[in-house]
């Protein structure tokens, strides 16, 4: 149940950056609002499993509390029941910054509304559909579809170049 934490969880979890690798992402808010109910569910998440492969795409949940695991369609879909960190100080130094992870947490702590975050594998934030509370209209197919023609339009330097890290001022 691949769930994204805001806040402070255990060390042992795997960063967002880490766990997105060279990987595209979606960060759903509320996942069950793009549940097809209009199809049997597991040939909809087998649909969507190998949409998601062949485009390197990992979609995954947003708990604002801390600890708070999904249990929705993305669960089923990644098949990774870990908790995932967007711990903004670099791992085992309390005094180095991630930039990336920092300016994404507060974007998402800006979204005041139901949202559905496009990310790339530095984490910057590339894109979000922002909608009203209930089922949206938009599938997650339509998202991949926004990711594909993101990528022809915005060059991404692989994951290792792109981390950017300041010395906190102590």
């Amino acid at each position: 149940m691949a769930t994204l934490c805001l806040g402070n969880i255990d060390c042992s979890a795997p960063l967002l950056r880490d766990w997105l690798g060279n990987d595209w992402g979606i960060v759903f808010s509320h996942p069950m609002d793009f549940q097809d109910s209009g199809m049997e569910q597991d040939r909809w998440l087998a649909i969507l499993r190998d949409e998601f492969r062949a485009r390197a795409v990992r979609p995954i949940a947003c708990s604002r509390p801390a600890g708070d695991a999904d249990h929705s369609w993305v669960s089923k879909l990644t098949q990774d029941h870990r908790l995932v960190s967007l711990h903004t100080a670099t791992e085992g130094s309390e005094d180095i910054v991630d930039l990336a992870a920092r300016a994404l947490r507060d974007d998402i702590a800006q979204l005041d509304s139901r949202f559905a975050l496009i990310i790339d594998p530095s984490i910057k934030s590339r894109g979000v559909l922002r909608y009203s509370a209930g089922r949206t209209s938009v599938s997650p197919l339509d998202l991949l579809g926004s990711i594909d023609a993101l990528r022809h339009r915005v060059p991404v330097r692989p994951v290792g170049h792109t981390r950017a890290e300041v010395r906190a001022v102590a």
